[in-house]
């Protein structure tokens, strides 16, 4: 899928409450990280820590050309108590700019792509993390859904020099 193919939109998000375990993970490796920190959440989840809803979310925050800081999360349907390295987090709120990706994960730089393309036509700036938010699982990659948000600066609200 091209970048013209991607509707890019903006869209007010609100805090969605999430549990999940933050990592520092190196550029280019979330694919190999992300299943041992979501078993983490899962055995609390079995453990009857925390309730889940069963979406995963993968939160990117602090990025440097090296290496991000993720939170690997699956959305949380009651608040709960920090268990190991398992944290009550939330998503971000406010106005953000987002599309959808259909298909192989593998895609999914093409979206982030197309949004940051988006961002620059339309001289909207970022403030802060983006996130992944994962539909349910399909053996067949054409079924496969991830809605991607960036957070965006409202205009008049940007700090100055």
């Amino acid at each position: 899928m091209s970048l013209e193919h991607y509707e890019v939109r903006e869209t007010i998000v609100e805090t969605r409450p999430v549990a999940g375990v933050r990592v520092q993970v190196p550029r280019g490796r979330v694919g190999q990280e992300f299943g041992r920190h979501l078993d983490q959440v899962y055995a609390a989840a079995r453990e009857g820590a925390v309730l889940l809803d069963g979406q995963n979310i993968f939160i990117y925050r602090d990025a440097t050309d090296e290496e991000f800081t993720v939170d690997f999360c699956v959305g949380a349907t009651a608040r709960f108590a920090a268990v190991g390295v398992v944290l009550p987090l939330e998503t971000p709120r406010g106005v953000a700019a987002m599309t959808t990706h259909h298909g192989d994960y593998s895609g999914l730089g093409r979206a982030h792509a197309a949004i940051l393309a988006w961002c620059r036509a339309h001289d909207r700036a970022l403030a802060g993390p983006s996130w992944e938010v994962y539909g349910h699982w399909h053996a067949d990659p054409a079924q496969l859904r991830t809605d991607v948000y960036y957070l965006l600066t409202v205009p008049g609200t940007e700090a100055g020099p």
